[in-house]
């Protein structure tokens, strides 16, 4: 404790811990001799009768000491701490030694904080560290933001957020989120992929890395954005600069994807460029606006490693929410996809992209609900933040079924479908207006812009209604469509022309969607009439016709393969195409069609060619389920019908095991040595086959036997071998053994695998059922994309587009047309509305969830068993406070009752001497506590002596046990024997004279006798390290000015002691008859000696607590005041020589008179009597 290390003391713990808590809270003056003897005794036990006299002085000298130091002692009583936790009384005691210590201002705050982080405790944070005194900066917390995040604390990172920690400042240096990435726990998978990916690189420079390398120093954000890529996917753009790239974004931020070239000039307006009447100035704005985005990095930080909590706060934190939770939702997907080394894990990944799936849900449910123009527009939003995608593109790569299903992206869907037309024109008035177009000019079907245009006629006639009535003007922004383009007019809506009615109406998905079932259909009918009717040696029109058809739509394949609106690049879109069933089945018909179409127009395999064209024919039809996806009713029956075909693939697998076994043991039984193939097929797989759907065979029993209908040795190719024969030519095969294993075959394959199979289909069934509805509206949307970037024209015809996009793009090199339906750049100043409004969304969602969450059943019922268990802990602490506190009040009523006995008989003695006597025996007023006590207490004559002492201030730091700079210890002097007139007979000092040790007797030479040391004994005699017996003069000069004309603040020059790491007064010893001291002069220099020695002022004179003292020896100082003019030219002089001693061992500087300012104590006390002075509070 000496040393200022706290020290936490367990009350029950035995010996001298329980000596110590109960004497904690009394004054030293209270610890005397008596009162530790008492205790020794009650805690020691029969140890105590070994204890020597001085052996308990010492002791009692060191708990005295100890007691002194309250704010490096803390007691910790199972009965009245509020925690209960030895833990936290430790804290406690680390903060209560920091607030005490030395260090002032936000440095000892920061020393504080740093503990609570360390033990994790963010009650007593919040109680004892950010309280009202207490004014933190953002940059005075980042240390601690970076441990918390570090150590995985949420509360901590939660209560520095609310108190201060700005993320913008914290992560605005690049070095502190590499850092923290850097420090990622190796057991996570991304620190690995980062190690590998350096070494990758490393290796391909000719260079070695170690795997711990890797992830050390060499991580950087470029790194990172690479493995974020891969996770978010390659249509993505990187998120962190790459290296070797510099632009006027913040901090060389990279405008584009430099892996793959850039496209044209109008295809960057669809990906990544601003909107056309901005420039590339602007863009570089946005890209360092984008780039700051504090909340999105810490996301992805606390995301990349699995931290629920973490992410959390980081979510709330960020601004593009949504695609935030749909970026986590895709990266932890991906994660446990590949990275999960444990099930456990995995799962946990997945739950948590579950999670953020609802994140994303409850956030755009609320934007819905508030408006619904808005929410289609941010579904649609380029984010710069999230890689140059959108929310609905990033939904659709997670596999976020629920959140594509919900109504209000359906309603962007079913929007993009109708294209210009109306959503609400009912199926039969677009088939009749496809057939007979003019009805478009009659009102006949509805278009969006003709409803927008309704929309703002009412609401003008509403506020010009408004205002007629109110007399005043009413400024309101108009809303339009998200895809309707030309109505953001500030002139207002134009409607359509005949042109555009027309063109509107024919490249509309809807419509184009409809003219290809169309058809598809007059392709099937014309495909049925060739193969029936028209199948001739020399194709006929009708056949040629069927071949230009069948061209049209490879052309049409080949467009769909190579058509790249997102960005994916060739490879993603190949694996896109390959993966979806529905083009399998493209390319197998088309596959098929070519081989029967080579086969056919040869003499020799014509025949084998049309019979591969009919099996073709079957595939085409079986396309036509994808077609009928985009039904309601259809659709989602068709997605059953795929997961039971699965099924029914696994139940085959099952079933050809007994089909086989059963067929192989009959044939084997039944026929000798088959020798023809065909014939062996039937018999082992044909018949066990039919026999499950009741086709009885009849060559297992004898009395259906013919001989006539089967070949003896098996040479006619028309009939079956017969079965073996016995004299009598009729079969000897074991009848009774045959039909046992039909029937055994019977029971299983008809009943158990059969039934095997219902109860697959039901399973499958009732688990589709359930999701059927959001499986159809997630796979909707590919459909809908389709048609929508198709050409108007439907096959054949579609040729005509085909050729037109060959020449457009090959010959003339001109860039694709831009598709804005699913993806549009906001202007800047409508997207940071948008942003804002969704943030506001999001907080609207946050609360709602609280307040859910507040009321459920769950919740409540915990709360309840949390008020039980606190109630209960009161009442259990209180009844032991209570108790402890019967036990006080019982001893100070024991004590006043023998004091009060002590009284009376004092008085019986009195009356007693003045020679009044009473007839009647006195009786006996002592008490067994009167006889106790006398035992321990000193004599009734000396108790007023001893209060008055109690009062006195004894010196402390003259009788620390160790002396300065020797190996000789004090003797122990205690509290109530400091003063020289109190006897203390074991008082047996050693003496010091420098460095010089001197045993003694207890007898004084005649030379010490006549100096004593005025504030009391002190444990050591001689002259110590003093240079002389008696008084060691000091002067302690204090040289003073105001700050400014103002006089806002008092400042006295203080020098810097290197040593001692404290502020000094520039003073020390002198001689009697000097005015200032040598180091006044050594410091200032002569000319400035001179001067100031006029300008002295006496405020104080006496004794000084100093380690140093002895009995013989003592130290006495002076406290001067020199206060001096500011703009004097003595000041200018004592300037420029405190300028002149930076970098000097005795740093000179101009310092605020304040309690704060590190000094020693006597010398904080001369300060106090200074500003006294000069009527300042200190």
């Amino acid at each position: 404790m000496l040393n200022r290390t706290p020290c936490v003391v367990l009350e029950g713990s035995g010996r001298l811990a329980d000596v110590l808590a109960h004497v904690a809270g009394l004054p030293v003056t209270k610890v005397t001799l008596s009162v530790v003897h008492q205790l020794m005794k009650r805690f020691f036990g029969l140890e105590y009768e070994s204890f020597t006299e001085l052996k308990i002085i010492e002791w009692t000298k060191k708990i005295q000491d100890i007691i002194r130091m309250p704010q490096l002692l803390t007691v910790f009583r199972m009965s009245e701490d509020n925690h209960g936790d030895v833990d936290v009384a430790i804290l406690q005691a680390l903060l209560k030694a920091n607030r005490s210590s030395e260090s002032v201002g936000m440095e000892r705050w920061e020393r504080q904080l740093e503990l609570a982080v360390a033990w994790n405790r963010v009650d007593i944070a919040k109680t004892d560290i950010f309280t009202e005194d207490s004014q933190w900066k953002s940059s005075d917390l980042h240390q601690a933001m970076f441990s918390a995040l570090l150590g995985h604390k949420p509360q901590f990172v939660r209560l520095l957020l609310e108190n201060g920690v700005c993320l913008r400042e914290f992560l605005g240096d690049q070095t502190t989120l590499c850092d923290l990435y850097t420090q990622l726990p190796t057991s996570c998978f991304f620190p690995r992929r980062l190690a590998k990916r350096i070494q990758t690189e490393k290796s391909r420079r000719s260079q070695t890395l170690s795997p711990r390398g890797a992830a050390g120093r060499t991580i950087s954000l470029s790194h990172v954005s690479d493995e974020i890529r891969h996770l978010l996917g390659s249509f993505t753009q990187p998120l962190y600069p790459l290296p070797g790239l510099h632009s006027t974004r913040y901090p060389k931020e990279p405008k584009e994807d430099v892996a793959v070239t850039l496209p044209p000039k109008e295809q960057l307006e669809l990906q990544a460029s601003p909107d056309p009447d901005r420039g590339p100035g602007r863009d570089s704005e946005r890209g360092e606006e984008t780039f700051r985005d504090p909340g999105r990095d810490l996301f992805l930080w606390a995301i990349l490693q699995n931290q629920k909590e973490l992410a959390e706060i980081a979510w709330e934190q960020s601004r593009d929410c949504t695609s935030a939770a749909l970026a986590a939702s895709k990266i932890l997907k991906k994660l446990a996809e590949e990275g999960a080394e444990e099930e456990d894990e995995a799962e946990e990944m997945r739950e948590l992209a579950k999670h953020y799936e609802r994140h994303a849900i409850g956030v755009f449910n609320k934007c819905h609900c508030c408006d619904e123009e808005r929410a289609q527009r941010l579904l649609i939003r380029i984010s710069s933040s999230w890689g140059q995608t959108t929310c609905l593109r990033l939904a659709l790569e997670a596999d976020d079924k629920s959140f594509v299903a919900h109504s209000g992206v359906q309603a962007l869907l079913t929007q993009i479908w109708c294209g210009e037309l109306a959503a609400d024109n009912p199926l039969w008035r677009v088939l009749l207006c496809m057939l007979f177009f003019p009805l478009i000019y009659t009102g006949f079907l509805g278009f969006r812009r003709d409803e927008s245009i309704q929309r703002e006629a009412e609401r003008s006639a509403e506020l010009l209604t408004m205002e007629s009535l109110t007399g005043s003007q009413a400024c309101t922004r108009r809303k339009y469509p998200v895809h309707d383009l030309p109505a953001r007019n500030p002139l207002g809506l134009k409607p359509l022309t005949v042109s555009t009615r027309l063109v509107s109406l024919f490249t509309s998905p809807q419509v184009k969607f409809y003219w290809n079932i169309l058809s598809y259909f007059s392709f099937l009918l014309l495909f049925s009439v060739v193969l029936m009717i028209d199948f001739q040696t020399t194709p006929s029109w009708r056949e040629g016709l069927l071949y230009v058809w069948l061209i049209s739509l490879i052309c049409e394949e080949v467009r769909q393969l190579f058509h790249d609106p997102d960005g994916f690049g060739f490879r993603k879109k190949a694996d896109m195409y390959i993966n979806d069933m529905w083009n399998i089945l493209d390319f197998l018909s088309i596959l098929l069609f070519i081989i029967g179409l080579a086969f056919r127009l040869t003499t020799r395999l014509f025949y084998a060619g049309k019979v591969i064209l009919c099996i073709d024919f079957i595939i085409f039809c079986l396309r036509l389920m994808a077609i009928f996806i985009i039904s309601k009713t259809l659709g989602p029956k068709i997605i059953i019908v795929r997961r039971m075909m699965l099924d029914m693939f696994f139940f085959m697998f099952l079933l050809s095991i007994w089909v086989v076994a059963y067929g192989v043991a009959k044939q084997g039984i039944l026929i000798h040595n088959e020798d023809r193939l065909d014939w062996i097929v039937r018999g082992v797989i044909y018949e066990p086959y039919l026999i499950i759907f009741g086709n009885m065979p009849s060559n297992i029993d004898n009395a259906l036997f013919d001989i006539k209908a089967c070949s003896v040795n098996g040479t006619e190719s028309q009939k079956p071998k017969c079965p073996i024969l016995n004299e009598d030519k009729m079969p000897a095969f074991p009848e009774w053994l045959t039909i046992i294993l039909l029937c055994v075959y019977l029971l299983f394959a008809n009943i158990l695998l059969l039934n095997l199979l219902i109860a697959i289909f039901n399973y499958t069934f009732q688990e589709v059922q359930d999701n059927t509805d959001t499986i159809w509206k997630f796979q909707r949307y590919e459909l809908i994309k389709e048609y929508h970037s198709r050409p108007a024209a439907p096959p054949p015809l579609i040729l005509l587009s085909h050729i037109f996009l060959f020449i457009r793009r090959i010959v003339l090199q001109r860039p694709p047309n831009s598709y804005r339906a699913f993806k549009e750049r906001l202007p800047e100043v409508e997207e940071e509305e948008l942003l804002s409004w969704e943030s506001f969304m999001k907080d609207n969602y946050l609360l709602s969830c609280r307040q859910q969450q507040s009321q459920s059943m769950e919740q409540r019922t915990a709360d309840t068993a949390n008020k039980v268990c606190t109630i209960t802990e009161l009442l259990q602490r209180e009844e032991a406070t209570g108790s402890v506190a019967l036990v006080k009040r019982l001893t100070r009523l024991e004590e006043q009752v023998s004091q009060s006995a002590r009284a009376l008989q004092w008085i019986m003695d009195t009356l007693k001497a003045q020679g009044l006597h009473s007839k009647e025996e006195a009786p006996q007023l002592a008490s067994p506590g009167k006889l106790k006590r006398s035992e321990s207490e000193p004599n009734e004559p000396h108790r007023q002596e001893k209060t008055e002492r109690e009062k006195t201030f004894y010196h402390v730091n003259a009788r620390r046990l160790d002396y300065p700079d020797s190996t000789i210890p004090r003797f122990p002097v205690l509290e109530e024997k400091v003063p020289w007139e109190v006897d203390f007979i074991l008082y047996n000092p050693p003496v010091l004279n420098g460095d010089s040790q001197d045993q003694t007797d207890g007898s004084e030479p005649d030379s010490v006798k006549r100096y004593r040391n005025p504030g009391g004994r002190t444990g050591m005699k001689g002259r110590g390290a003093l240079t002389c017996l008696g008084p060691n003069l000091i002067l302690d000069p204090v040289l003073t000015r105001w700050r400014d004309s103002e006089r806002s603040a008092l400042e006295f020059l203080a020098v810097w002691d290197q040593e001692d790491g404290l502020w000094t007064l520039p003073g020390g010893p002198v001689q009697s008859d000097e005015p200032l001291p040598d180091r006044l002069l050594r410091i200032m220099g002569q000319k400035i000696y001179d001067r100031i020695k006029t300008k002295v002022v006496e405020v104080h004179e006496g004794y000084v607590d100093d380690v140093r003292n002895t009995d013989d020896a003592w130290v006495e100082t002076t406290v001067l005041n020199i206060h001096l003019d500011r703009r004097s030219l003595l000041m200018a002089d004592i300037n420029r020589m405190a300028e002149n001693t930076v970098g000097c061992v005795e740093l000179v500087r101009w310092t605020e008179v304040s309690s704060r300012t590190r000094m020693c104590s006597y010398q904080r006390d001369a300060l106090r009597r200074v500003a006294e002075l000069h009527q300042r509070t200190f």
